[in-house]
């Protein structure tokens, strides 16, 4: 598997992209899950190649081992890792759910929150270019807006290339709204393939809508 920089791949794990929160998302008809179990039921299975890494995991935004790891995280890094507020308790009790899977070429984890009150605003100028020490070794971010065709009720995607410490890779980073529900996309390569970070986007969104309108959840 590509070995990832913990100070930029777990904190993108705490959901979210790059900014400030957007306090209004606008309205969907979509329904949300009724609780976490209902999120975890809209995970992505394993794309083809990859096997589980992390998960799935389900429970309170705040409770999950991925919030905790991502936390540690986002303390070692940089200020322009994502992150939400988890003194805030509307945050820290949302249903969530998180699950990654990872090969030998890279990773993919997905998380969803049901937090109708956050979504993250356009990239800071500041964190387009920046570098910052990251476990010891200088790490530089040069972070590109991509652009995919909209999904949801708002939707952001970046690509930033991370080199230093021996290595250089991708992450893409994708963020969406369905209704309630923000779906963080977050996926680590050598070399990021934007047409197939799109596909796995529909193929994300189209499961969680499913879930979100069935009569099942």
């Amino acid at each position: 598997m590509v070995k990832s920089f913990s100070g930029i791949c777990a904190a993108v794990m705490l959901v979210a992209g790059c900014g400030a929160a957007s306090p209004e998302p606008r309205p969907s008809a979509a329904r949300s899950p009724a609780a976490a179990r209902d999120l975890g039921a809209a995970l992505l299975p394993a794309p083809p190649g990859m096997r589980v890494a992390y998960g799935p995991e389900t429970g309170p935004y705040g409770a999950l081992g991925a919030t905790r790891q991502g936390m540690a995280a986002v303390r070692r890094g940089s200020a322009c890792a994502p992150r939400l507020d988890l003194d805030l308790p509307d945050v820290s009790a949302a249903p969530a759910a998180v699950v990654a899977y990872g090969s030998d070429e890279g990773s993919l984890t997905q998380v969803l929150v049901d937090l109708p009150s956050a979504f993250p605003g356009e990239l800071p100028a500041a964190c387009a270019s920046y570098a910052a020490v990251v476990e010891g070794a200088r790490v530089s971010y040069v972070t590109r807006k991509l652009e995919l065709p909209p999904l949801g009720d708002q939707s952001r995607a970046y690509v930033t290339a991370v080199t230093g410490g021996g290595q250089s890779l991708e992450v893409g980073s994708v963020v969406i709204r369905a209704g309630r529900v923000v779906m963080s996309l977050l996926v680590v390569a050598r070399k990021v393939n934007n047409a197939e970070l799109g596909d796995q986007c529909r193929e994300a969104y189209e499961r969680l809508t499913l879930a979100m309108n069935s009569d099942g959840t």
